[in-house]
């Protein structure tokens, strides 16, 4: 991967963030996405995308965009940008903590590298595709094998409700076979901590790829492993998906029989 690509983008990155950190001395105010008070939207997941695009654009004017807060098309031939300007933004707006900046890029559908920025905490993390896994410029090492008995999980209560409302998944009954759970509520973050070892799954009911196309490439080059569950196919292009993600593959499919497998 070109060194020059990926340090433009980080510069750009922690430029965004330090935009947002600005944001939180004043008051933030937020409205809802088709009236859900689940969904936030505020000025500034605005500001930052097109902050990050048209940087982006000026440096590389034959690259396309997909971004959360605009409309995008299912072209994925060529060099690609994957952008969610805000990762949490319930977080965002009520805890001021806990959110982050997600940034990939993908060439014909394939991804090239990502990076996840933990605005409040400082935590830059960087997937490279081949190349492995760095976190604040230290690379990983692969994540060790996990039980499932040793398992901590992170999934939200409106996915657990989806799974079983739609999907007929009592996802929830894997309470019993798991140590704990925890809901970060931000997948991208979520994803990033499978790769550092400090929980072993995330599920989302309805994921799409701006909050996975970052920190799926960290997790994949640590070992770990992410796809589409309820006999779904994840989409590059915004369309929301059942999504798994493990500190194994091995882990992966034996959750995958168990609980998703009629």
């Amino acid at each position: 991967m070109n060194k020059e690509i990926v340090d433009f983008t980080k510069t750009l990155v922690l430029t965004a963030g330090s935009m947002l950190r600005e944001a939180l001395i004043g008051q933030v105010y937020c409205a809802y996405k088709e009236g859900d008070q689940r969904d936030l939207l505020t000025e500034y997941d605005v500001k930052i995308q097109d902050f990050l695009i048209s940087r982006l654009r000026k440096e590389y004017p034959k690259h396309k965009f997909i971004s959360e807060e605009q409309s995008n098309n299912q072209d994925l031939s060529g060099l690609v940008w994957i952008i969610d300007p805000i990762d949490g933004t319930t977080n965002f707006v009520c805890f001021k903590k806990d959110f982050a900046i997600s940034v990939a890029l993908y060439q014909d559908g394939k991804p090239l590298f990502g990076i996840v920025y933990d605005v409040i905490k400082g935590d830059l993390y960087l997937g490279i595709t081949g190349q492995g896994a760095y976190l604040n410029n230290q690379k990983l090492s692969r994540i060790n094998e996990c039980e499932l008995k040793n398992c901590i999980l992170d999934a939200s209560l409106n996915s657990v409700q989806i799974f079983y409302n739609r999907y007929n998944r009592p996802i929830f009954n894997i309470a019993q076979d798991i140590r704990g759970h925890r809901s970060l509520g931000v997948a991208s973050l979520a994803i990033c901590k499978i790769a550092l070892g400090e929980i072993q799954i995330y599920l989302s009911a309805k994921l799409k790829a701006w909050d996975f196309a970052a920190a799926g490439i960290f997790l994949n080059e640590v070992g770990g492993y992410y796809g589409a569950v309820c006999q779904e196919s994840l989409s590059l292009t915004g369309k929301p998906t059942a999504f798994m993600a493990c500190s194994s593959k091995s882990l992966f499919h034996q959750i995958l029989l168990k609980y998703f497998k009629k």
